[in-house]
């Protein structure tokens, strides 16, 4: 007789969803080329909410038409951010542009640094200020505890 299982159908399918979304986003960030129907059940099995120790009971159990279901949607929907993004821009860069960007972030850089430089400037002047107006201070009321 079969083990029944330790997990209800809301929790299979809230445990569906992050790996959905965790592998969505694998796809669209590049990190992810192809699917396979084991690794994703693999994830599926170790999730908090399922805590399988393998993902033969996923394959074989009374959840396999709805894991079947997901998965082939699952798999469309990647196959389609995957064509999307061969049929987007080139990933081939020319050498004038690589080379305009890099001017561009010199550029940036040199700024940022004058920003830099000119507010590490306007601190030291702050810091000599104040340090007079703490001269006057105690010039004026003796030492005063601030602690």
């Amino acid at each position: 007789m079969a083990r029944p299982v330790s997990f209800s159908s809301s929790d299979l399918a809230w445990e569906c969803a992050q790996v959905k979304r965790k592998l969505l986003n694998d796809v669209k960030k590049g990190r992810l080329s192809r699917l396979s129907k084991s690794d994703v059940y693999d994830m599926i099995a170790k999730r908090p909410r399922i805590r399988l120790k393998s993902s033969r009971m996923l394959w074989t159990g009374s959840y396999k038409e709805y894991l079947e279901k997901w998965f082939t949607k699952l798999n469309e929907e990647i196959q389609l951010i995957l064509d999307s993004a061969s049929e987007g821009e080139p990933t081939i860069t020319s050498p004038e542009i690589v080379a305009q960007e890099h001017r561009e972030l010199q550029a940036k850089v040199t700024h940022l640094t004058q920003l830099i430089s000119t507010y590490k400037d306007a601190l030291d002047e702050l810091r000599i200020e104040n340090g007079q107006y703490r001269e006057l201070i105690s010039q004026r009321f003796g030492d005063i505890d601030l602690f």
